[in-house]
């Protein structure tokens, strides 16, 4: 039996077993070092099969051909020539697609033998990309025309303008494109459509409530009164039972009620004499247009603009139980909700007792429609871009008021076109300050929000046979390249500036 000091020097040798330890620590450090290396070599050649399929997409889409195999033969020379594989990897799938909404889709796949994982039973990795993009024009694009209507745009610029948009709307329509286009007219303030009466964001409370009645007349509008203020009075008395008559200027008038839980009204007319010539001879015989009946209310709608003509006659409706009328006009909200475009519980204010010119047109893709609305372009009132811009860039936001077009996929782009400079600025909810520079302020970080949200912003200063007024500076600090801010001084060159705002807008780019 050994003795106690030969046991205990026995048991405390341990080289043995950190010799054992040692090796066993080795070969987890040099697994975990060939991993590290594996994964490493694998994030490096990820990122380059990545960048050879970006580039071999976007050769394919810019060499024009529509041809599958011309475009897969294109893409693999472009791929080929980005990524060179080693002699022990290979490309295990090159697959090209083109999809009928003209989208060209690249997927790769490498494969590639593992350097030390191998001795765990893991002897190679796939790497995959995936790269997409639109052929040149077949992206669906949705365009906000956002287009003065100012008195000075009255006579030559009001018909370029016209001839102009209407053009362009039908070279939209002559493609296979998917387009879709709105239309704001803008003065001092936009018409959203008493259609929308009822809608949650906009603070209409000042009107008939449900089931209230509303009279309405045809307002003669050639005294200076009326034309100075651009208010309506109630309806004259006595005037509220349907069918009843009574004289309002030179004009007989025929009024009539209806209930906004009650039947829809018939159409009726009026003759008033000379009134739409400044008191001349003869008679003009104006029909009424359908009352709008919403939850909130029943409203009338103008039929004819109150600025147009200084002798015009306008539908004027009131109800009866409120002293307030609402053709449309909208105002600001408060800063900072005012270079805002989302509802977010703040509500739009409504503008009462004027006309502000045609409602807006949401995005359509009916472009028929979009091309009528344009026709009936009328000019009058003093110039506030920042309304223009606001509802422009709401046309185009997938959230309320309009909910608009909320694919990631679609190509989105405002077109600004002015012929003059700021003329009024924001004044509480109205726009009837004077602070030109303040407006001129708000224009700008409306346009720099609009651009920060990839909307594309093209500006165009536009004067048919003249120099527009239009502040230049601040509508080229509002495009979105020195390239998308336009001068147009005739009907073609402002049709060419629409055009080139839209091909610059197809500069291709990878949606994946």
């Amino acid at each position: 039996m050994p003795s106690n000091s030969k046991l205990l020097n026995y048991l405390s040798d341990k080289t043995g077993n950190m010799t054992i330890l040692a090796a066993g620590s080795l070969t987890v450090i040099m697994l975990a070092v060939g991993a590290a290396i594996d994964i490493s070599d694998l994030a490096s050649h990820k990122s380059s099969l990545q960048d050879a399929t970006d580039s071999a997409v976007l050769a394919a889409v810019i060499s024009g051909e529509t041809d599958i195999d011309k475009l897969t033969n294109i893409a693999r020379e472009a791929f080929d020539a980005n990524f060179i594989a080693s002699g022990n990897e290979s490309i295990a799938n090159f697959n090209l697609v083109l999809a009928e909404d003209g989208e060209l889709s690249l997927e790769t796949q490498l494969e590639k033998p593992t350097l030390i994982m191998s001795a765990m039973g893991m002897d190679k990795h796939l790497v995959s990309a995936e790269a997409a993009s639109y052929m040149v024009s077949s992206m669906p694009i949705d365009i906000a025309l956002v287009l003065d209507r100012t008195g000075s745009m009255a006579g030559p610029n009001l018909a370029g303008l016209i001839s102009a948009a209407t053009d362009f709307i039908s070279s939209l329509d002559s493609g296979d494109r998917d387009v879709r286009v709105a239309i704001i007219p803008f003065s001092d303030y936009v018409n959203v459509g008493v259609n929308n009466a009822s809608e949650r964001w906009l603070d209409l409370s000042g009107v008939g409530p449900e089931g209230s009645e509303v009279s309405c007349v045809m307002e003669d509008l050639s005294s200076s009164s009326c034309l100075a203020t651009g208010l309506f009075g109630p309806p004259p008395s006595g005037s509220s039972s349907s069918g009843a008559t009574s004289s309002s200027g030179s004009c007989t008038t025929s009024t009539r009620s209806t209930s906004s839980s009650g039947s829809t009204a018939t159409s009726s007319s009026t003759t008033c004499s000379g009134a739409s010539t400044g008191g001349g001879s003869g008679g003009t015989t104006m029909s009424w247009r359908d009352v709008s009946v919403s939850p909130s209310g029943a409203y009338c709608t103008a039929s004819s603009n109150t600025q147009d003509v200084s002798t015009s006659l306008v539908e004027a409706c009131v109800p009866v139980d409120a002293n307030e009328n609402w053709f449309g006009c909208v105002g600001s909200r408060g800063t900072p909700d005012n270079t805002r475009s989302g509802y977010d519980g703040r509500k739009v204010p409504p503008i009462y007792n004027r006309t502000c010119g045609q409602p807006m047109t949401e995005l359509t893709d009916n472009l028929g429609k979009a091309r009528r609305e344009i026709s009936n372009l009328t000019a009058s009132g003093s110039t506030y871009i920042p309304a223009g811009l606001q509802w422009g860039w709401r046309a185009l936001t997938p959230s309320d008021p309009f909910d608009a077009g909320g694919e990631s996929d679609r190509k989105k782009l405002l077109i600004l076109m002015t012929d003059g400079q700021n003329t009024v600025s924001q004044n509480g909810a109205e726009h009837s300050g004077n602070d030109y520079a303040e407006a001129n302020d708000l224009t700008q970080a409306l346009c720099n929000e609009i651009k920060s949200a990839s909307i594309e912003l093209a500006t165009v200063s536009y004067s048919n046979g003249g120099m527009a007024s239009a502040d230049g500076a601040m509508l080229s600090g509002c495009a979105s390249s020195e390239s998308l801010y336009f001068l147009a001084n005739d009907t073609k060159s402002l049709l060419d500036a629409f055009s080139k705002a839209v091909n610059k807008t197809n500069e291709i780019r990878l949606v994946r």
